[in-house]
């Protein structure tokens, strides 16, 4: 299993292209350039066709499952592993290119070359972009050139379609053979991501206790994330000298109440945009608090793609922050229940002023008000995890649902409501009139004619 693993990792940076090109276009030469540049073999539509002995005038679909399966042959040999592949007359049509990925043939890359117009009236086309038997092609009656293109362009769009995470579209521009072969072998050479989220943005939520703090730490020295902790960037927010901090100062001393979502979602906002966070992606613990919040949360430009709910009895809570102590000397987080704290003086651990009793009783009811209500907004887009056991085994769960693709959001994002025109609205004999219509409607001033 190991050698096979290291196997399967040094075949991940092997090139595996396809070519799209118009039918006039020398294909062959462009692939003779891409060879030596990418050291990649160049398998075309005559090569599998020789290699299963079929015949031109077999059924297409026949044709098509022969051949995907003769390209399956040719890659289980492995000569292909250390070098790669590039097809250059294939597929040929949509359900071709099913074919092929069904058996197993995945490219890295597709390259689909545009030729402009202008480089159709060069003179210079039929001398270095086409192959000599495409040259009497060119000559030959416009009908049957007519009927390539088109036969190209119909198949075309399946194409596109089918391998649309991997197409990579080159304008051929007035440039030689070599020229382009060699911005097309730069192309090949950068990995094209495709599939799960290639940035985590991560939400878990969970009560006062439940060790979300703890674990998105370990999250974010996993996967190299910035965690973002809504407490303590708040309180950092407070303390500066601008517009939102005395707005948190004024909520806090003057009026005894937090602040409102809007004012909330500013806070996190000014993270989540920094550089470090859009580079490497986030983990956010303490937010949101409330619907409000996570509806702001989901309208920002990079909403989450992975809400975790880390559901921990409210008991287990409770204890956990009622024997928690910290050394007021260095800081250090112990467990009176835990044997962490044997040899330490009493008088060197306190209580947090947040783990008083009344706080945690606060903090909990507030989020059991408000986490209902959350879960039934995420739907199907959260997971959830019971989080009373160890934490070996919640950091095992949170990262086998990392793992895993990600559910859908698109129904969680919310949407505005949409603006009805009054110029659509049609008004039928028969329906009630509105009251409301008559309240912009004023009384007549009664004439008086002074006769």
């Amino acid at each position: 299993m190991k050698q096979y693993l290291q196997l399967a990792a040094k075949r991940l940076d092997v090139p595996k292209i396809i070519l799209i090109a118009p039918p006039n276009f020398d294909r062959l030469t462009l692939a003779k350039v891409l060879q030596e540049e990418l050291g990649v073999c160049p398998l075309t539509l005559k090569d599998l066709r020789n290699a299963c002995c079929q015949e031109e005038n077999v059924c297409h679909c026949e044709e098509s499952e022969d051949l995907a399966l003769e390209m399956k042959k040719i890659l289980e040999n492995g000569s292909l592993h250390e070098c790669g592949w590039l097809l250059v007359d294939l597929p040929r049509t949509k359900n071709e290119a099913k074919i092929f990925l069904r058996v197993g043939i995945i490219p890295t890359h597709v390259i689909q070359l545009i030729v402009s117009d202008e480089f159709n009236k060069n003179e210079n086309w039929k001398h270095f972009c086409m192959d000599a038997p495409y040259q009497q092609a060119f000559t030959s009656t416009n009908a049957s050139k007519n009927s390539k293109n088109r036969r190209y362009l119909k198949h075309l769009r399946g194409l596109r379609e089918v391998y649309g995470n991997s197409l990579i579209e080159v304008e051929v521009g007035i440039r030689t053979i070599d020229e382009l072969g060699k911005d097309c072998a730069k192309l090949a050479k950068t990995k094209k991501h495709s599939g799960a989220p290639s940035l985590f943005r991560i939400v878990l939520i969970g009560s006062r206790g439940s060790g979300c703090t703890t674990l998105a730490k370990y999250l974010a020295e996993r996967f190299n994330l910035v965690h973002i902790d809504y407490d303590y960037i708040t309180e950092q927010a407070r303390l500066q000298k601008n517009p939102l901090g005395e707005m948190l100062r004024l909520f806090e001393y003057k009026w005894g109440q937090r602040p409102k979502p809007e004012i909330r979602i500013q806070i996190v906002e000014k993270h989540i945009a920094e550089y470090e966070c859009l580079k490497r992606g986030w983990v956010l613990t303490g937010y949101p608090k409330t619907v409000e919040d996570f509806k702001l949360l989901d309208l920002n430009s990079t909403p989450p793609n992975r809400v975790i709910f880390i559901e921990v009895n409210s008991d287990i809570c409770r204890e956990r922050l009622l024997n928690r102590r910290y050394n007021i000397f260095t800081g250090s987080k112990h467990n009176l229940s835990k044997e962490d704290h044997v040899g330490m003086d009493d008088c060197k651990l306190g209580i947090h002023p947040k783990d008083y009793r009344l706080i945690i009783e606060r903090d909990l009811q507030e989020y059991e008000e408000h986490v209902i209500d959350m879960m039934q907004y995420a739907g199907e887009s959260a997971v959830k995890i019971n989080g009373n056991g160890d934490e070996k085994t919640t950091r095992e769960k949170v990262e086998s649902c990392l793992m895993r693709p990600a559910p859908p959001c698109a129904s969680r994002i919310p949407r505005p409501p949409p603006e009805i025109d009054p110029m659509d609205i049609e008004f039928e004999l028969d329906d009630d009139l509105d009251s409301g219509l008559l309240n912009d409607v004023h009384v007549p001033e009664p004439a008086y004619t002074f006769v």
